[in-house]
C-alpha cells in the first residue's frame, strides 16, 4: 500500500497560465519547451487542442499510432508515455524550473505528489478518485488503456495520467483528464495546492514566439515524428 502523501504546498509561488486560444499538437508541444527554456518560477499551463489530434511518447512508435487511427496529425512528445488521443481531454502542463527543489525529486515521488493533489482538487467534481496501487499489464500503446502506479481512476477505470521530462532546464510534467466536457474547472484549485501564493500570468508574445520556432524547427518535423530507436 501506498504511504500517506505529503500534505501542503511544494512551491512558494506558481504562475498560473491559462491558454484559451485553440492550438495544434505540435506549437502546444513547443510552447511547454519553450516555456521550460525561459521560466524562472513553476508555472501550471492548462490549454486546448484546435481539433483532434494524437500524442505519443518519446519511444512510441509513429507508425503504429498512424495505423490506429488514420486521418489524425501523431505528434511525438517530449516527455514519456503512451499514445493518447486528444480532442475530448482536458490537457495541463507544470513547468518546474531547476531552482526549484521540487526538479531534482525522484520521478515516481513527483508523479505521486502531483497526482495525490490532482486528485484532491478533483474529489467535489468526483468523490471516487483514488490513486492507482500498482501499474496493470500493458494491453496496448494507449496511454489510458493501461494505469500505472499513482494515475488517477474513477469508477475503475484511468482519467488521468501523464509523462515527466528532466532536463537541464528543470522537470516538465505534461498530462491529460477525460473529465465531462473536457473542461478542467478545478485548474485554480489545483493550483493552489501547489502554491503558497499563485500569480495568473498571460502566455508573452517572445514565448509564443520561440515556440512557433521550436514547432518549426522540432515538433513539426517528419524527423522528429519518425520512429526511434531507444538511446
Amino acid at each position: 500500500m501506498n504511504s500517506p502523501l505529503p500534505r501542503g504546498p511544494i512551491f512558494e509561488v506558481l504562475a498560473f497560465l491559462e491558454d484559451s486560444v485553440p492550438r495544434g499538437a505540435a506549437l502546444q508541444m513547443a510552447l511547454d519547451q519553450a516555456l521550460l527554456e525561459v521560466t524562472d518560477i513553476p508555472v501550471l499551463r492548462v490549454y486546448q487542442w484546435d481539433a483532434p489530434c494524437v500524442t505519443i511518447g518519446y519511444f512510441e512508435s509513429v507508425a503504429a499510432a498512424i495505423a490506429a487511427h488514420p486521418g489524425l496529425p501523431v505528434v511525438r512528445r517530449w516527455t514519456g508515455g503512451g499514445l493518447v488521443v486528444h480532442g475530448k481531454d482536458a490537457p495541463y502542463s507544470l513547468i518546474v524550473p531547476q531552482s526549484e527543489p521540487f526538479a531534482a525529486v525522484r520521478a515516481a515521488s513527483a508523479y505521486r505528489v502531483l497526482h495525490g493533489n490532482l486528485a484532491e482538487a478533483l474529489r467535489r467534481r468526483l468523490p471516487d478518485i483514488a490513486l492507482a496501487a500498482e501499474s496493470a499489464p500493458k494491453q496496448s500503446a494507449a496511454c489510458f488503456e493501461n494505469p500505472v502506479s499513482d494515475d488517477l481512476l474513477c469508477g475503475g477505470n484511468k482519467i488521468g495520467g501523464a509523462g515527466q521530462r528532466r532536463t537541464r532546464q528543470g522537470l516538465l510534467h505534461q498530462g491529460s483528464l477525460q473529465l465531462q466536457g473536457a473542461r478542467f474547472e478545478e485548474a485554480r484549485r489545483f493550483a493552489d495546492l501547489l502554491a503558497f501564493r499563485v500569480q495568473h500570468v498571460p502566455l508573452s508574445p517572445e514565448t509564443l514566439l520561440h515556440a512557433k520556432r521550436l514547432a518549426e524547427s522540432r515538433y513539426a518535423l517528419p524527423a522528429w515524428n519518425a520512429d526511434r530507436r531507444k538511446e
